[in-house]
């Protein structure tokens, strides 16, 4: 706990919060500003408190896809504060990023034991443009509400094992994480494999964990002395193991439960009635989406994410890349792969001087994976789903600089030049989240730059002009127009092809089955 007991802390923390109001508290002016804002928080009867019970959150599993009631009670609660004012969701949304940014630092301090590591994790962390997609649209704060459990969960799960604590300390804050962490699930399971880091944490933190066999001799000794020696090791081994198994338990069964819970709702309960039936199925969808055939185009997507982290789009707020094929070209795709290659050396190479610092790797493998196997619609990963795994990208940056690049740095000179470079960096970062915020004021915005790319952009251009509103009619006309646009653009997207032409599909037979009931009543 002695980590927390610094006026620097204090210092660094005060300006990463200042850096990050700066960014982002401008779009509190902003309107809710686009079709999800409309359909979770305008339009959703269920956080709706004149027309809805809160407890009817919890129970109405048919509104659900994935059983995320928490994430709507706080859609809820925020309407009774603000009487459906979106000022007040943008303000809360930025406020929340502020308290991540934190939780951000204090974290990656606590694994690399290095002020300027956690320093610009969290700095650029706090400004990256991959997340502002989960910060100025308000039906994404339920990625925010889940980091913000995750990553106090992880940072209690890691005060569990700090120097001078009282009797019975450690299990207090063992019991303080699973409880965030199970809260958290019910923001957004994005953090359902929380447990994998908690597992290679113990085991970098455990050597002793890695024995598997008895081989070690002691250079001399009787006899007697070395079968001790190898019963000590033996037996410290199965304490450890014993220890760690009953620690991640918890958590493992929470994770199953949780994800046993999503794929009834989703898959069973909705595969015949909702819009978006083919595309909630959980992670039976990754083998429907990829194939074996096709396994390939995963880590090429990986590394299209981990490039659009450093460097963003002009604009692209909703799609990263916006529905562009896997497959453009041999040189593009040696590109991606060899990028997510460089990364992974990076991140093995700085483990050498840190053994925490092969987190970094595991934070951006454990939570963006989740996002790939669980996609919503044809999103083909969000940049929302990057909020939470950009962490691992900036870790594993700055702990390979300040272990292989600043020791090199001797001259005044050469210092100017690495603080310019950062400084550069930073102000792109910066400026392009900046301009972003306002991108979001205008819902036609949004349409407008999808229409302005090419390909399939077209098709959601005219998806997205859909109303959510009880006009079926008019949703039918753009969903045909929708599909039109599709079959023009078939050629060269044959993944994205399949996806959207069942999602729209999806949407017209939901709209007709709806339209039948109505009729019905009549």
């Amino acid at each position: 706990m002695n980590f927390l007991k610094t006026n620097k802390i204090l210092i660094h923390i005060f300006i990463l919060a200042a850096v990050t109001a700066t960014v982002y508290f401008g779009n509190f002016s902003n309107s809710f500003s686009y079709t999800d804002d409309y359909k979770e928080i305008v339009t959703n009867k269920l956080v709706n408190p004149a027309v809805s019970d809160a407890l009817e959150i919890f129970t109405d599993i048919n509104s659900f896809h994935f059983y995320v009631p928490l994430k709507h009670f706080a859609n809820y609660w925020l309407n009774i504060v603000s009487y459906f004012n979106p000022h007040v969701s943008h303000l809360a949304s930025d406020i929340l990023h502020v308290f991540n940014v934190i939780l951000c630092y204090l974290v990656i301090l606590k694994l690399s034991k290095s002020y300027r590591i956690a320093f610009l994790t969290a700095l650029f962390f706090a400004v990256a443009p991959v997340g502002s997609n989960a910060v100025n649209e308000i039906a994404a704060r339920g990625h925010l509400f889940t980091a913000f459990f995750g990553l106090s969960s992880f940072l209690c799960y890691m005060l569990a094992d700090s120097a001078g604590l009282k009797h019975n300390q450690d299990k207090h804050f063992i019991a303080l994480s699973f409880i965030l962490y199970f809260i958290g699930l019910f923001f957004w399971p994005t953090i359902i494999v929380l447990p994998v880091l908690f597992l290679v944490y113990e085991v970098i933190r455990h050597p002793e964990s890695r024995i598997t066999t008895l081989r070690d001799r002691p250079v001399s000794g009787s006899a007697v002395s070395i079968f001790k020696g190898k019963m000590l090791k033996q037996v410290q081994h199965d304490k450890t193991i014993k220890k760690i198994f009953f620690r991640l338990l918890p958590f493992a069964i929470a994770a199953i439960a949780v994800a046993a819970l999503n794929l009834y709702i989703s898959h069973l309960r909705h595969a015949e009635e909702t819009q978006s039936a083919v595309f909630d199925n959980g992670m039976i969808l990754f083998f429907k989406l990829f194939g074996w055939s096709s396994i390939y185009k995963v880590p090429y997507l990986a590394g299209q994410y981990l490039f659009y982290s450093f460097v963003p789009p002009f604009f692209d707020i909703v799609f990263a890349p916006p529905l562009f094929p896997f497959w453009t070209g041999r040189a593009e795709y040696l590109l991606k792969i060899g990028l997510l290659d460089g990364f992974a050396a990076l991140c093995i190479l700085a483990y050498f001087k840190n053994k925490m610092s092969i987190l970094s790797l595991a934070i951006f493998a454990a939570f963006l994976f989740p996002g790939m196997f669980v996609m919503y619609k044809t999103e083909l990963i969000s940049l929302r789903y990057m909020y939470f795994a950009s962490i691992g990208v900036f870790f594993g940056v700055f702990a390979f600089l300040e272990y292989y690049v600043f020791p090199k740095i001797k001259t005044s000179y050469a210092k100017g030049l690495a603080a310019l470079a950062l400084g550069l960096w930073f102000a792109f970062f910066s400026v392009n989240s900046f301009v972003r915020k306002h991108e979001w004021r205008n819902p036609q915005s949004v349409t407008n730059a999808m229409l302005e790319n090419k390909g399939l952009a077209e098709v959601w251009g005219w998806v997205l002009k859909i109303k959510w509103e009880p006009d079926l009619e008019g949703m039918l006309k753009y969903l045909y127009n929708a599909k039109a646009a599709l079959e023009k653009n078939k050629a060269g997207y044959e993944l994205q092809y399949d996806l959207v032409n069942q999602n729209i599909e999806g949407r017209i037979a939901y709209i007709n089955k709806v339209s039948a009931k109505t009729s019905g009543k009549r």
